[in-house]
């Protein structure tokens, strides 16, 4: 089935009545200078669905999860576009599958004001780092770093003046700018790889520790924000995300070797007892219990 995003929400951001039967969700749109936006955007589906929909030209800084965005710890991701003209395209969402969307959209004219530069200097940047970075959509991941939360807890938060929202929103653009420089550098320094792929063999050694970012930065000579990007970069996945399915993999080995050890191997994890189940479940598809039973 198809359908146009234009028909999905009314003006007031609710769910039109003629497609409710398939859709619920919500949409904030916040136009907060002539040349900067803001959009809040959550939908859920109760049937497959292809939604088309329009883009305008601008620079996109987009984030995206799988459930509502209450916190920046719904969070997974976060994709810079740039966009020279307006296009139109399709999106599809499965049965039961949430869409959730927070983005910022503003001018290559504007963010060349703000930062003292041109508008030909701004485009020039962003047509690089996608042409060096982006992938085959021409958009340019990253993780969502501790930094990143920092500053997009107060734009959830943030009820009041719409000036101030903005003001969160540059620091937030700031931000993302100089984590694409950084992730820029990352993808040609040969030492820096060195230390990230140090980073991940001690990861993976059985006696690491959980997950303290902070001091594995330290151990291999980077900073926190370095090592999460490059992480990223190198290995395909968040620091966070592998540093979890690691120690699942090596718990489950354990497992297989005495499953009357099980306490003890919780208690080396790192994980409460239901932290523990619910990666178990995530990565395996069945409980540490049932695991044992197959193997």
């Amino acid at each position: 089935m198809q359908i146009s995003m234009r028909d999905v929400y009314d003006t007031t951001g609710n769910i039109q009545e003629d497609v409710a039967q398939w859709l619920s969700g919500h949409k904030q749109a916040l136009a907060l200078l002539p040349n900067l936006h803001w959009l809040n955007q959550h939908l859920s589906s109760n049937t497959d669905l292809s939604i088309q929909e329009e883009a305008q030209s601008g620079l996109y800084f987009s984030f995206l999860g799988n459930g509502p965005i209450k916190s920046a710890q719904d969070i997974n991701s976060v994709q810079i576009a740039y966009q020279a003209r307006p296009i139109s395209g399709h999106f599809y969402i499965a049965k039961d599958e949430q869409y959730s969307l927070l983005q910022a959209r503003i001018s290559p004219a504007h963010l060349a004001a703000v930062l003292g530069e041109t508008e030909e200097q701004i485009i020039q940047h962003f047509t690089n780092m996608r042409d060096k970075l982006g992938n085959e959509n021409a958009t340019i991941q990253l993780p969502v770093t501790g930094r990143t939360r920092s500053l997009i807890e107060p734009i959830l938060a943030h009820k009041g003046h719409s000036i101030s929202l903005a003001g969160h929103l540059y620091a937030l653009i700031f931000t993302l700018i100089e984590q694409l420089q950084m992730l820029n550098h990352l993808s040609q320094c040969e030492d820096c790889q060195r230390k990230l792929f140090h980073a991940q063999n001690l990861i993976e050694t059985p006696q690491h520790d959980a997950l303290n970012i902070q001091h594995l930065a330290q151990q291999v000579g980077l900073n926190t924000e370095a090592l999460a990007i490059g992480f990223n970069l190198i290995v395909g996945q968040s620091i966070e995300i592998y540093c979890t399915r690691s120690r699942i993999k090596s718990a489950a080995a354990k497992l297989r070797q005495d499953p009357s050890a099980k306490p003890f191997i919780v208690a080396q994890s790192g994980f409460s007892e239901d932290q523990f189940e619910a990666a178990f479940i995530q990565h395996f598809g069945v409980s540490s219990h049932q695991y044992g039973q197959i193997h």
